[in-house]
């Protein structure tokens, strides 16, 4: 059993949001394998099942803030018992231009609240992440405007591509394994900028 999430705000005003990064992976992911996410009851999230090479693969969007994700990740983990090693989470990062992506195994999640979030839940950083890359931020611009606002129209025309790339990762992931998917993922010349 295994664990993707991609975090994200809940609500159609942020549905095209760099801070929705996210969601829009673990959507594509859905959509690759003819899934659609249901509402959950036991814990605040939105699931797809999928199954990669005869694992099931649960898909998860928190309908919690950004800032309160962890809840729903905890809640996830416990109720289909899946060890934080196994569960991979997806995020925006301002840090890293659009197509770029990051694969990491274990670390800290900078100051994104998301990551801050999850990690005060689980009580661990050793689960992997994949940073995906929404900058770079212009000079002078608010970091919470900048992440809350929607790609532009130039930035859109490179999203899909992004989004796929980084789909394609985490299935890397199940069926590689980590490390051999951060020695792929991570170079510059498989990103897309």
């Amino acid at each position: 059993m295994k664990l993707v999430v991609g975090l994200g705000n809940p609500g159609e005003e942020y549905a095209t949001s760099r801070h929705n990064v996210g969601f829009m992976v673990v959507e594509k992911l859905a959509q690759q394998h003819g899934k659609k996410f249901k509402k959950m009851f036991w814990f605040p999230a939105r699931q797809a099942r999928i199954e990669k090479d005869g694992q099931l693969i649960h898909l998860l969007e928190p309908t919690t803030y950004m800032n309160r994700s962890g809840k729903a990740v905890f809640g996830a983990m416990k109720k289909w018992r899946v060890p934080p090693e196994d569960t991979v989470i997806i995020y925006d990062d301002v840090d890293l231009n659009l197509g770029e992506i990051r694969v990491r195994a274990k670390g800290s999640g900078g100051s994104h609240n998301g990551m801050k979030s999850v990690k005060e839940w689980i009580q661990t950083q050793r689960f992997p992440r994949i940073r995906v890359g929404v900058g770079p931020r212009p000079k002078q611009t608010d970091l919470i405007k900048f992440v809350l606002d929607d790609f532009t129209n130039e930035e859109i025309f490179r999203l899909e591509k992004v989004v796929e790339h980084t789909a394609n990762a985490v299935e890397s992931i199940f069926s590689v394994g980590i490390e051999q998917t951060m020695n792929i993922f991570n170079q510059p010349k498989s990103g897309l900028s």
